[in-house]
Parts: C-alpha cells; sequence; structure tokens
C-alpha cells in the first residue's frame, strides 16, 4: 500500500522536475534570442552597420518577463557610436523593461549615458566655444581649453578654465572659472575689450543649446568630467523613443 500510495507523489515530483527543465530551457532560449532582436532594434535606430559591435544583457528572469509581453533589466552597450557633427560617443542604456518587440509599445525607466573620450574630444570642445578653443582637455574637474591670440605684438597662449552643466534638458551651461595669458596679468574682460568680443566664448558664461542635435525624446539630466579626461553626458529617455518616429526626431532651439 505505501509504494503504491508513493507512485503519485513520484508522478508529480516528474512532473515538476520536467516543467522546471522546460522552464529552463525557454529561459536560456528568450537569453540566446532576446539580445540578437535588441541589438538588431538598435543598430537599426543608429544607423549602424550589421556588425557593428553592440553588448545586451539581460537581468532577473527572460521567462517570467516574456510571458507579460516585455523584457526586464535590459542593459545595452555600444562604442563608437556616431552622434553627428563627428562626435564619436561610447553609450549605456538601461530600461527597467522594454516590449517583447523593442519597436512597438514603451520603454518603462529609460536612461542612457554618453561618454566622450579625450581621444574624441575636440568636436565637443569646438561645439561649447562655437570654434573659439584650438586646444581642450579634462583637467581637476574642468574643461581647459587654450588657444594662441596676438597681444601687444606677440603671439601668446590663452587658457581658460570651464565648468559645465545642464540646463533645461536640452542645453549646456559654459561658466569660465579661471583665464591666463602666458605671463600677462588681465582679467577676462579685458582680454574681451582688446580682442573685440571674439573670444567671448571661452572668457564669459554663455549657454550652447543642444537640442537641435538631439532627438526630442531625450532630455539631458547631468554632465560629469572623469578623472580619466573623458566626458560622461548622462539623459533620461522618453518611454516612446524606439516606437514613436516623431520622438526620434531632431529637437529644435527655436
Amino acid at each position: 500500500m505505501a509504494a503504491e500510495g508513493a507512485k503519485p507523489v513520484r508522478r508529480i515530483l516528474a512532473v515538476v522536475v520536467v516543467l522546471v527543465l522546460l522552464a529552463g530551457a525557454a529561459e536560456l532560449a528568450l537569453r540566446l534570442i532576446l539580445p540578437s532582436v535588441i541589438a538588431a532594434a538598435v543598430r537599426s535606430q543608429l544607423h549602424l552597420t550589421a556588425d557593428h559591435p553592440v553588448d545586451v544583457s539581460l537581468g532577473g528572469s527572460a521567462l517570467l518577463h516574456a510571458v507579460t509581453g516585455r523584457v526586464g533589466d535590459v542593459t545595452i552597450a555600444v562604442d563608437d557610436a556616431p552622434v553627428g557633427q563627428g562626435i564619436v560617443v561610447g553609450a549605456s542604456l538601461h530600461a527597467d523593461s522594454v516590449p517583447f518587440n523593442p519597436l512597438s509599445g514603451e520603454l518603462r525607466g529609460g536612461t542612457a549615458r554618453l561618454t566622450v573620450s579625450q581621444e574624441q574630444l575636440p568636436p565637443v570642445v569646438s561645439l561649447l566655444t562655437r570654434d573659439v578653443a584650438q586646444t581642450g582637455e579634462v583637467r581637476d574637474g574642468g574643461l581647459v581649453v587654450g588657444r594662441d591670440i596676438g597681444l601687444f605684438g606677440q603671439n601668446v597662449p590663452l587658457t581658460s578654465t570651464l565648468r559645465l552643466g545642464i540646463a533645461d534638458g536640452g542645453a549646456v551651461e559654459v561658466q569660465p572659472t579661471a583665464v591666463g595669458v602666458a605671463s600677462f596679468d588681465l582679467s577676462a574682460d579685458q582680454i574681451s575689450e582688446f580682442t573685440g568680443g571674439l573670444l567671448d566664448p571661452i572668457l564669459k558664461p554663455h549657454t550652447v543649446c543642444v537640442r537641435d542635435r538631439l532627438p526630442v525624446g531625450i532630455d539631458l539630466t547631468g554632465i560629469e568630467l572623469s578623472t580619466t579626461g573623458s566626458v560622461h553626458i548622462d539623459a533620461e529617455l522618453a518611454p516612446g523613443i524606439l516606437s514613436d518616429p516623431a520622438q526620434r526626431e531632431p529637437g529644435s532651439c527655436a
């Protein structure tokens, strides 16, 4: 009798084991398939080549999220992504969840970090200083830019340290904190007067709108100058950035 009573228990255990194995196989399949689907969508949206490296990682259980038609805890890393005007960045994107088909529905909790390396900094320096600065590097938490100027019959180097911040989700605030001209003891106002205001983008506070260089669905939230010499730019992504073409259109500075 005891042996007969044990049979249903063994059958139940066998069913449980089979279900666990099937679930494990389904989880493995999803983790093999979903990253390639997401990577293909990212390449399409960023106009990258089919072999451009796009790394996709999934956190948590892909199977549990998939039964709801979504994929959870997605992190995407893209190196050498062109964003216009000769600027190339490394991009890291994260979403709490995205639709199983990334091009439909809304993503939730979407954020991005763009990294401009020291080697890729010149186009950014040109943009922020309106082509006034000839050199630029990150140093001691500031962006140190420079150029040669003619002063008192001499060709001398001018340097300016800029602090950067984000305003209104689509503009970069540029705040000069220190200006120097070789061995001359001159203020920023004096240099501006001598040069007829031509160098004001590296001498005086100003704001550079970059909204027209960003999709409507991206809002800048912060900027960090790294000790490694790179610049990190943080952003929030609109829920419809992948599914709504209007969210991917360039914004306006008007």
